[in-house]
C-alpha cells in the first residue's frame, strides 16, 4: 500500500539521519540529530501500524528535548529520566498490541535511562541489551529501516566498547 510504501521510505530517511547522527561531533549536535531521526521514525512507525513503537518514539520527541537542556535545573535531576520512562511504560501500554510489544516498550525504556548516563562506555553496553529487543520487534513488524538502524547500532556500540575500553580502564 501507500502508505506502507511511504513508511518505509522515512524509515531509509531515519537511518541516513542516524549515520549522520554518529559523525556529529558534540553532544548537543548528536541530541540534534537525534531528535530529527526519532521524529522521522514516528512517522515511519505511524504509517507501518506500529503504534507501540510510535508512541514511545513520539515520547522520545521530548526525552531529546529534555535532554538537549539538561544544563537548566529543571531538567538535570536524576528522576528525569524516570519519569520519562514512567511516560514510556503508560504509552507502551495505552498502544498495546500484543506481547511482541514489551520487546520496543522495554528496549527504549532501558535506552532512555542509559543514554541519560555520563559515562559513554555504560551506554554502548546497553545498547546490547535494548537494541536487539528493538531490532527483534522492527523485525516482527516488517520495519525495514529500523531494522537497518537497529543493526549499525548494535555494530557500532560493538565497535565502540572495544576501541574505548582502555579509555574506561583508566
Amino acid at each position: 500500500s501507500i502508505p506502507e510504501l511511504i513508511g518505509q521510505a522515512l524509515g531509509v530517511v531515519a537511518v541516513i539521519l542516524g549515520f549522520i547522527n554518529y559523525q556529529m561531533k558534540s553532544q548537543r549536535g548528536i541530541l540534534l540529530v537525534l531528535l530529527a531521526t526519532v521524529i522521522v521514525f514516528c512517522g515511519h512507525y505511524l504509517l507501518l501500524g506500529l503504534y507501540p513503537a510510535f508512541a514511545l518514539n513520539f515520547v522520545a520527541i521530548f526525552r531529546c528535548i529534555v535532554y538537549y537542556n539538561r544544563d537548566k535545573k529543571i531538567f538535570s535531576g536524576w528522576y528525569v529520566p524516570l519519569i520519562l520512562a514512567g511516560i514510556m511504560a503508560v504509552m507502551g501500554a495505552i498502544s498495546w498490541q500484543g506481547p511482541m510489544s514489551l520487546l520496543v516498550i522495554f528496549g527504549i525504556i532501558i535506552n532512555t535511562i542509559a543514554i541519560s548516563s555520563p559515562n559513554a562506555q555504560l551506554v554502548r553496553a546497553s545498547i546490547l541489551v535494548s537494541s536487539p529487543m528493538v531490532l527483534i520487534y522492527d523485525i516482527w513488524g516488517h520495519s525495514v529501516g529500523g531494522s537497518i538502524y537497529e543493526s549499525i547500532v548494535i555494530i557500532s556500540s560493538i565497535i565502540g566498547l572495544i576501541r574505548y575500553r582502555k579509555t574506561s580502564e583508566s
